[in-house]
Formats: structure tokens, sequence, C-alpha cells
């Protein structure tokens, strides 16, 4: 096998490739920075950085909403700049790739994330792809060829993905928009109903993530953040309680659990029985919220399996799978399908 592979994922709000020649994995934020309609002027992290800071002039745009991509061109431009970083400011040509694919969209949208690498300057000379939900199994170290019924969790940006895996195939999933990005929005207008100051999504996702906390013992705690007063436009330092937090948060949180549990009463019995033996692999950005393996426990009475870096899971798996040719089994290349 050439050396020149790499593994994709990209996701709403970060991108992550790998190469398995130096088994090196690089992510950053899905993000372009635009200055006047045509100029860009940072990409992944450096225009993360960005967001909420500029002037009228520059955008900061996530081309990735709802697991589909919005914005082709300047996607394709993200990609080839992380391509080029990981591979030290060198354009190879001629690469093979893996590239982890939305598992609860159209075959067209799942054609889309192909069709990208393979229209860009990269000039790649294969592409097979994966779904997600496969991959985030193989990350969490279920056997693909393992008969056993698996539940899989993924809180990520836009959407959550909940899926039910058996011997490498996906029995049944569903995406629901409600995810990290939702959490952010709840605690901004929080803030604002219950201090009268606006904050930006940033302060919100920081909020979120040092503060939330749904542990039955939960500590009270706080965290001083500048807002805009609503009233005055004036900045103001002002003090945010973990309680506010995690109640602006509780209901989609409990709503993402109430889809899982439904998701379980479609579940086959004999792959339910599975389930309840092994538990629940809750994965993404918000499995890493305080206490929200806890709840999850207490509202579905089963076991939760928690791994290291959740946020990362699908490009780890992804890596996985094009290391081994064990795996071989689950890639997929998309010109064999047919699509409408």
């Amino acid at each position: 096998m050439s050396e020149a592979r790499y593994g994709l994922n990209i996701g709403t709000r970060s991108i992550g490739i790998s190469s398995i020649g130096s088994k090196e994995i690089l992510v950053e934020k899905n993000a372009i920075a635009v200055r006047d309609e045509k100029y860009v002027i940072g990409y992944g992290d450096d225009a993360y950085e960005m967001y909420e800071r500029t002037p009228e002039n520059v955008e900061v745009v996530f081309p990735v909403s709802n697991s589909v991509i919005s914005d082709l061109n300047k996607m394709q431009l993200i990609l080839e700049y992380i391509y080029k970083k990981i591979n030290r400011g060198k354009m190879i040509k001629g690469s093979e790739f893996l590239i982890a694919v939305p598992t609860d969209t159209t075959e067209v949208e799942k054609r889309a994330f192909h069709e990208l690498v393979a229209n860009s300057k990269i000039r790649p000379r294969n592409i097979s792809v994966v779904e997600k939900s496969i991959a985030d199994s193989i990350a969490c170290g279920i056997d693909p060829k393992s008969p056993k019924g698996n539940i899989l969790v993924n809180i990520g940006a836009d959407t959550t993905d909940i899926s039910i895996i058996s011997m490498g195939g996906i029995v049944v999933c569903k995406t629901i928009r409600i995810a990290g990005n939702r959490f952010n929005e709840l605690v901004v207008n929080a803030v604002r109903n219950q201090h009268e100051v606006l904050i930006g999504m940033k302060t919100a996702e920081a909020l979120k993530i040092s503060l939330a906390d749904f542990s039955e013992d939960a500590v009270e705690r706080e965290k001083t953040v500048f807002g805009r007063v609503i009233s005055t436009g004036l900045p103001k330092r002002v003090s945010i309680s973990s309680e506010l937090v995690t109640s602006a948060i509780r209901e989609p949180v409990m709503t993402i659990i109430e889809d899982t549990k439904r998701m379980l009463d479609k579940t086959p019995p004999e792959l339910a029985s599975d389930i309840n033996e092994d538990g629940i692999y809750l994965l993404g950005g918000s499995a890493g919220l305080k206490g929200i393996d806890e709840l999850f426990s207490i509202e579905t009475r089963l076991k939760i399996n928690s791994t290291s870096d959740p946020e990362n899971s699908t490009i780890r798996g992804v890596t996985k799978i094009f290391s081994s040719s064990k795996y071989d089994g689950l890639r997929y290349y998309p010109e064999e399908k047919e699509y409408n």
C-alpha cells in the first residue's frame, strides 16, 4: 500500500486529517476568514480566532451546516490548506483518501464529500468512504465482525447521531438537529434574560464547557465574563453561575436522551439484550460535559461507556480503519453505488 494515504473527517465546526504514513492526526476549526468577499485572510484555527472579532468587511465562514457542505468552494480551500499543513507545506499528488461521511443523509449528500476531494487541487488517485458511525465504533474498540449490538450517541456541533451497530453495519440510525451549537445559543439566551447582557457564542461555549454540570452532587460554581449591556451598549463584567448554564441546556440534553430511549425501543430484542449488557457509547464534543454520562445512565438505566478524546473519535476511527487491511470491508467506493 502507498504511504501517501490520508484519513479525513469534515465536521460542522472542525476538520480532522490523519497521515497514515506518519501516524499524525491534525484537527483544526473548519473555518475560513474572508475580507471584502474575495480575499482569504485566515484558515482553520487562525480564522476561528477572528470569529466575532472582525470588522464589517471581514466574514468568518463555516462551510458545513447540519452535516451538509453549504459552501463547496470555501470548503475546498480549507481542505487544501489542512492537507498542505499536515504535509509541511507540500501539495502531494496521487494520494489515497478515506473519508468519513455522515450516516443519516442521502447518498447524494455523501457523494458531495467524495467529489470535494476528487475535484480539489490534491488530485488523489483513490478515494473510499466509511460511515461516521462505523468509524466511531472502531474508535471505541468495537469488533466489526461481532454480531453483538451496540448503541453510539455522538453529540456533535449541529447534529447528534444515534446509531445501532452490529457486524460492522448500521442496523438503525437517527440524526437530530440538537447539539453543541444549540447549547451555546441557549446559554446566550439565558445570560441575556437573567443579566440583560449579551455575550458571544465563543464565550457561551467556554461557559458551557467550564460550568455545565449534570452530576447529582454538583457544586455551585461561577465564572466571570465580559458582555455588552443591551440597553446601553456598554461593556460589563458579569458572574455566571453553573446553575444558570446547566439549566439552560438541560432541556435539549433531555431531548437527546429521550430520542436515545425511543431508538432503543425500536431495536430488535436480541440486539437490545446486548445493549442492556454493554451500555451506551457516548461520543462527540459534548460528551465531555461534566456529569452528562451520569445523567444518561440515570435516565436510560444503562451503563455509559466513555472514551478518551470523544470529540475526535471519528478521525481516530478513520485512521484505525485505513491503517489495517482487516477493516477493508468497512470501506466502500461511492462510484460503485447508484444515485438518483
